[in-house]
């Protein structure tokens, strides 16, 4: 019989692509620097937009169908729970 190995981290990345529904886009600006990334789990989106907006970049995050969330708004992109 063949034993069958699941990865826990790809089965949530799943998980969350299926209930969400939407790819969070991370714009960040700073001088004359871009940069953008992209993220299937908000969590992981607002804590890496947390972290370049505390560096010092100018930052937002798009997705739900177009919307843009500034960083005082990020809280409503939480899965509450998973993060208080």
């Amino acid at each position: 019989m063949a034993k069958m190995l699941i990865d826990e981290s790809v089965d949530a990345e799943a998980s969350a692509r299926s209930k969400r529904g939407a790819v969070f886009t991370i714009h960040a600006t700073r001088d004359d620097r871009s940069l953008t990334t992209h993220r299937i789990i908000p969590d992981i989106a607002v804590a890496q937009a947390r972290q370049l907006n505390d560096a010092g970049w100018r930052v937002h995050i798009s997705g739900l169908g177009g919307r843009e969330f500034k960083p005082s708004e990020f809280y409503q992109l939480l899965d509450h729970n998973r993060i208080g």
